[in-house]
């Protein structure tokens, strides 16, 4: 009975040597993705396109200006003489950012009479709005600080207590507040997820399709042997993959490994093993290898990028909504990934996530135990 796993296990390795487009699947396609969505999913902001519609043309409001286009977060693309310009702009999406400064603004910022300034975002970007008025008011709360320096400098008083409270920000595990330090570990969850199941969608389907299954049925092998059998050529497969991808991420884009190598391999081949149990279920129950294949994107893919907490906070959804986050393996990987790789957390803090895991995985292989008939 001990050499039936390993027999079911050599049988499905020659499969595997033998299809190089398992291959390709196997180790091509996560360095594809991983360099594809690394590269192309930022929540870092850029070069805002800025529209400035200076009426005054003095000191002051040129200063004002190269407040914004020396932050790094905007570049001027048009300068226009009216502010009555600057609406066309954004509704041609010219502009993402429009400035309008009066004329005037020198004389009364040189009397400390204070001034109205103009600023519109085009907000059918939402996203993109939010984060630029968040740079918006940090420059100009620069500005009218070094104003009210001024003034208090002017009229012979004390300038250290401006501003009242000097807040000191340190940002850990991030400094710099890089979001692909974010991004890349939540991409070897769900990567892994997706290519694990898909590796083993088409094990048992693929069998029944051609017509070899017939043989197993012959044999004494059990229901579970089969399946584990099965499994185990791919959790190599899929344990390369991680490892493969987390070098990637470390030496591409200098995501810090702050944690034990040995903790985050023995949680991959717990998410692993959850991974793979989707695709043998998607097998079990599914009449061929297309429907195979669709009930595993359904399943793995759409689940692991949008309620994983991978792109959106998991607490910002609807509570019916987090309540079917607890069925999404991703979530909790995602959190070990980012635990151990950016903040060296213990192996006592991956315990709950990694019990959730292993609950998780029992429950599927169960399922597909049971709905697994050795009979055609």
């Amino acid at each position: 009975m001990r050499s039936r796993i390993p027999a079911i296990a050599r049988k499905e390795t020659l499969h595997i040597l033998r299809d190089w487009r398992t291959l390709a699947l196997a180790f091509v396609l996560p360095i594809i993705l991983l360099l594809l969505f690394g590269y192309a999913i930022t929540f870092d902001i850029r070069d805002l396109k800025l529209a400035v519609a200076d009426e005054d043309q003095t000191s002051y409001s040129r200063a004002l200006i190269e407040r914004f286009t020396s932050s790094g977060y905007f570049k001027i693309v048009r300068t226009v003489d009216h502010p009555q310009q600057l609406p066309a702009l954004l509704d041609r999406e010219q502009a993402q950012i429009a400035l309008a400064i009066p004329e005037g603004f020198a004389k009364n910022m040189e009397r400390y009479a204070g001034d109205k300034i103009q600023v519109m975002f085009d907000g059918s970007e939402s996203n993109s709005a939010t984060i630029a008025s968040g740079y918006v008011d940090a420059i100009l709360a620069s500005f009218n600080m070094d104003r009210v320096s001024d003034a208090l400098g002017a009229a012979g008083l004390p300038t250290d207590g401006i501003p009242p409270v000097d807040v000191r920000l340190r940002i850990w595990f991030n400094q710099d507040l890089d979001s692909t330090k974010t991004i890349v570990p939540g991409l070897i969850a769900v990567i892994m997820m997706v290519i694990a199941a898909l590796l083993t969608s088409l094990t048992v389907v693929r069998e029944r399709e051609m017509g070899s299954l017939e043989g197993l049925i012959a044999t004494p092998v059990r229901r579970h042997e089969i399946l584990v059998g099965k499994m185990i050529p791919y959790l190599v497969i899929a344990l390369l993959d991680c490892g493969l991808i987390a070098v990637t991420g470390v030496a591409v884009f200098g995501v810090p490994f702050a944690g034990s190598v040995a903790l985050f391999a023995v949680t991959a081949l717990i998410f692993a093993v959850a991974g793979l149990s989707i695709g043998l279920l998607a097998s079990v129950v599914a009449g061929n290898q297309l429907l195979a294949n669709q009930i595993v994107v359904l399943t793995t893919m759409l689940p692991s990028m949008l309620l994983s907490g991978f792109m959106f906070p998991i607490k910002s959804m609807p509570l019916w909504v987090q309540a079917i986050t607890y069925a999404v393996p991703a979530r909790y990987f995602i959190v070990i990934t980012r635990g151990i790789m950016l903040k060296g957390q213990p192996a006592a803090d991956m315990l709950r996530p990694t019990l959730f895991l292993i609950v998780f995985t029992v429950a599927v292989m169960a399922l597909a135990d049971a709905r697994f008939r050795k009979k055609l």
